[in-house]
């Protein structure tokens, strides 16, 4: 199967069909007339159970199909679904050639925002998942989009190859990221596809992200709030009319890209799996990353077992002179996944100079 159809991009945007009442007006004449046969009403191309307090939305259809749903009480709380997310350059070579393609050709590729994400691996591309969710293709397919901003990758698990092509690699990756100033935590899956035909020619020498899940909450809830995720992302299904219609238009390009059964369920419970499998030091360094994004540190009370956060550099001040401090016994924290997931109090109330 050409690969280059796997690269074709869609701009259609669809609407769940809906049932239409029709009410038949009211009539003086001695006589009424027949009622008319009541439409049969066209099977929707999706189910999904949405919370009320939940807010939707789509865009595409079929091999396009992108959902993204977010809690509008708790924002950070997300699930979204991307067929296709991209494309990307996999070489800087690559952009420099096309920028200089346009500028003698005086023809635009529409690519100047797309980034470098070079080794193309599963978890590099995740780490541009806020520049590419900034393109103007992607604001102009789908403009309320999830807000990711940066994006820090924790742990990564490989998958079973989801697209039997080449050098393609399918992952689970537990990330960190920011969105509205706030922290968040989440599981991304992935496929990377790069694109062999043409590299180094005007256009050529780039790679696609095929069937992005993202499941995220705030930091420190997604254990908490995973099970609601899980249970709306499971209750997706493409109707069989609407996959009969998909794969009659679309015979000749790829196939439709949702797993077994047409859900997003099997990759959902992958997910869910690895979260459940997490290892204590996967944790900690969780818990590492989140001080570095919000410029703490943490600091530990040998005698008491206390853990305490601080802003970054604090401690460099402190140990030079412990004994004037309200404090004078702290430590920096060990590498100690007991001690690194414990409650964690304010150290710039309770750490203050004598």
């Amino acid at each position: 199967m050409p690969i280059l159809h796997l690269f074709r991009q869609s701009a259609l945007v669809f609407t769940c069909l809906i049932l239409l009442c029709l009410v038949p007006a009211a009539g003086f004449a001695a006589k009424k007339p027949a009622k008319p046969a009541a439409p049969v009403a066209p099977e929707a191309p999706f189910t999904l159970e949405q919370p009320a307090n939940w807010q939707f939305h789509q865009a595409g259809e079929c091999d396009t199909l992108t959902l993204f749903l977010h809690n509008n009480n708790d924002p950070l709380q997300q699930l979204f679904f991307f067929p296709r997310f991209g494309p990307v350059y996999m070489s800087q070579e690559q952009k420099s050639s096309d920028l200089q393609y346009e500028s003698i050709s005086g023809q635009s590729l529409s690519r100047r925002d797309m980034p470098v994400v070079k080794p193309m691996t599963a978890e590099n591309f995740v780490r541009f998942m806020p520049q590419i969710l900034q393109m103007q293709t992607i604001r102009d397919f789908f403009p309320n989009r999830p807000g990711l901003r940066v994006v820090e990758t924790i742990a990564v698990t490989p998958q079973k190859k989801a697209l039997d092509y080449l050098d393609t690699q399918s992952a689970i990756i537990r990330i960190l990221f920011v969105q509205d100033n706030r922290l968040g935590e989440g599981l991304i899956a992935l496929t990377t596809v790069p694109a062999a035909e043409f590299r180094s020619a005007p256009g050529g020498g780039i790679g696609m992200g095929f069937l992005l899940y993202g499941l995220t909450a705030p930091k420190g809830k997604l254990h908490e709030q995973l099970p609601e995720l899980l249970k709306i992302g499971r209750s997706f299904k493409l109707s069989t009319s609407y996959e009969k219609k998909c794969k009659k238009d679309r015979a000749e390009d790829s196939p439709v890209l949702l797993g077994p059964g047409n859900s997003l369920k099997p990759v959902l419970d992958a997910m869910a799996l690895v979260w459940e499998k997490r290892t204590p030091t996967e944790d900690m360094l969780a818990e590492k990353r989140a001080d570095e994004l919000q410029g703490l540190e943490r600091l530990h009370r040998p005698a008491t077992g206390e853990v305490y956060a601080v802003a970054k550099g604090f401690s460099a001040q402190y140990l030079t002179s412990p004994q004037s401090y309200t404090i004078s016994d702290l430590r920096p924290l060990p590498d100690d996944p007991t001690l690194w997931l414990k409650p964690v109090l304010n150290g710039t109330q309770a750490i203050t100079k004598k």
